[in-house]
């Protein structure tokens, strides 16, 4: 067997192997209630594996000598071992990460990971690429028993898996390759994250006017105004339509979208239809999840269940400038004072908002305040395209590289 898309060094056959052929060791980690304080032996659990790497954050901890009598170091950690989730959501199973000491110190995990310790005959990095292909996928889907609350499968089962490997100087050379293409996807995170965190960051230091713009004459904007919501933004139950237009939801990341872009089988009885509110371009929508995620802008006409609260402006906006404020992490902790329970739920009511004290800059800064933050949202959407054109790369490489 030979794979699609190959080193044009080597010419061997691939052979053909299980799982078991390659493992020294393969063992679930301990059991215990863990702490939150750094109390000894940082532990791994199924959380920390995110996207095939090993997140630190939001450790747990555990005592170096067990108050239960385990071998503690029976579970420590080495370079090179691969963890997989064998106990855990139908989402989750079978995902996997490869350890390296980041933290300088020993690391023990838990028991609903699997710990594999590859022998000297076989690459541990060759392995944990497999680990990412549909190939394995798919065997895992096949040997996972569902449950209500979590799915497992196997330690028997798991070492059954085939697998099949080229010389260990050609798997090398393949993880290698691969583990080049990790690093500069994890440099386009990273880069990706601190636009994020310079937009977060600078957000507030406009919002709070630590930050100011100047016209273009070089000159200072007016001093901003600030009054309350009801008189920037009227409540709006515009119900005179007759049901042709496009039906549309509210999303915490997307916005304002057409409903049947986001797989929602919702049908809705003309009569329902009829009771729903028009949406204009421009508009800005709370939903019932607005005391998480802010409030909402629509660059959409459509229709809107009742549930929502429409907001037509009846001052002179820059959209943008609103879109944003809207949007910011301390309005999000303002506008959340305001709720009041439901029973499925918590909702923002239109009188509430209404008392709330909003900015209100002149129109030229307003504008100039939007142009920037949509100038900074370019430049992280092409960073994230960076990154989801070359995750896509690699998972083409791994469908040929693999057998």
């Amino acid at each position: 067997m030979f794979p699609r898309t190959r080193f044009p060094s080597f010419s061997g056959h691939y052979t053909e192997k299980s799982l078991h052929d390659a493992v020294l060791e393969l063992k679930s980690g301990l059991s215990r209630m863990f702490s939150d304080s750094d109390i000894g032996l940082p532990v791994i659990r199924s959380n920390n594996i995110k996207d095939y790497c090993l997140d630190f954050n939001e450790l747990k901890y555990w005592f170096e000598e067990d108050p239960q009598g385990a071998t503690t170091s029976n579970y420590y950690l080495r370079d090179g071992d691969i963890l997989v989730n064998f106990i855990n959501s139908q989402a989750q199973i079978g995902k996997s990460a490869i350890y390296y000491n980041a933290l300088n110190r020993d690391c023990i995990y838990t028991t609903n990971i699997l710990a594999l310790h590859i022998n000297k005959e076989h690459s541990p990095e060759f392995i944990f690429f497999f680990f990412q292909t549909k190939k394995y996928d798919n065997y895992i889907q096949s040997i996972t028993k569902p449950a209500v609350n979590q799915a497992s499968f196997t330690t028997k089962d798991f070492r059954k898996m085939k697998i099949f490997f080229p010389d260990l100087a050609e798997q090398t050379k393949i993880a290698n390759f691969l583990c080049s293409i990790d690093e500069k996807i994890a440099l386009l995170n990273k880069q990706y994250g601190l636009l994020c965190q310079y937009k977060k960051g600078i957000m507030q230091k406009i919002f709070s006017q630590e930050v100011r713009f100047k016209d273009e004459s070089g000159e200072e904007f007016p001093e901003w105004d600030f009054i309350s919501a009801g008189k920037l933004f009227e409540n709006s139950s515009n119900k005179k339509h007759k049901g042709d237009l496009p039906i549309l939801a509210v999303t915490q990341e997307n916005g304002v979208v057409n409903r049947d872009s986001i797989n929602i089988d919702i049908k809705s009885s003309q009569e329902s239809i009829n009771s729903y509110k028009i949406i204009d371009k421009g508009d800005f929508v709370i939903s019932l999840r607005s005391f998480q995620g802010g409030i909402e802008h629509s660059s959409l006409q459509g229709l809107c269940s009742p549930a929502y609260t429409v907001l037509k402006n009846v001052k002179p906006i820059i959209d943008g400038f609103y879109r944003f404020y809207l949007k910011k992490d301390s309005f999000i902790e303002e506008l959340s004072q305001t709720v009041v329970g439901i029973r499925d739920g918590k909702q923002i009511s239109y009188k509430a908002f209404s008392i709330l004290e909003l900015p209100y800059p002149s129109l030229p800064e307003q504008k100039k305040i939007s142009d920037f933050l949509f100038s900074l949202d370019d430049k992280i959407a092409v960073k994230k395209a960076e990154i989801d054109k070359l995750k896509t790369w690699k998972q083409g490489l791994l469908q040929q590289m693999f057998v």
